[in-house]
């Protein structure tokens, strides 16, 4: 698998796990803005930034018990 691929499956991962979220709680406990939760939710936003990304998935991880 290569590098592009791995980091679209991590996408898809936080976009499902973003489907069910109330998205102003996740942007605030991230310290993320709202639009930006909902650009990438939405798949308007493509390539999210490297903090945005580790933000999340520690959130996600915490909160599925898992860390990725």
């Amino acid at each position: 698998m290569t590098d592009s691929e791995k980091g679209d499956t991590r996408l898809e991962r936080i976009r499902e796990a973003l489907k069910d979220r109330r998205l102003a709680v996740v942007a605030d406990a991230c310290g993320l803005h709202y639009n930006t939760l909902r650009a990438l939710r939405d798949g308007e936003k493509t390539n999210p930034t490297y903090t945005t990304m580790s933000r999340l998935e520690a959130y996600l991880g915490g909160i599925n018990g898992r860390s990725n």
